[in-house]
């Protein structure tokens, strides 16, 4: 994995290809029970800063999923296909809300 400038600022790339299904890293890092902007939800009131982790962008067409602290391939990645899942399927509550093509990325309801 690299981290580099793409469509909408840094993002995480891979620089190995990966099967459908395979685990492409485990997050690690500090634990909060509060979201931020950079943390990733992986449990009930569990967030992780991950070095990673806080570059990883929003998409409506993700490429991973999250399992606990497992970023997992949900179709084959390409050396150079940056590293993207759907926060609406994650995060519980977002820290900072935004809008992408006039869709409101707010997080899970609970």
């Amino acid at each position: 994995m690299e981290i580099k400038e793409g469509k909408v600022g840094k993002g995480v790339f891979s620089t190995k290809k990966y099967l459908k299904d395979e685990i492409i890293f485990t997050l690690s890092g500090e634990i909060l029970d509060y979201p931020t902007r950079e943390s990733i939800h992986i449990g009930n009131n569990k967030h992780i800063l991950d070095s990673y982790g806080i570059f990883i962008n929003h998409s409506f067409t993700p490429n991973i999923y999250i399992d606990n602290c497992s970023i997992v391939a949900l179709q084959p990645i390409n050396i150079g296909d940056e590293i993207v899942f759907n926060y609406n399927e994650t995060e519980i509550n977002m820290a900072n809300p935004f809008y992408v093509d006039n869709k409101f990325v707010t997080g899970k309801k609970n």
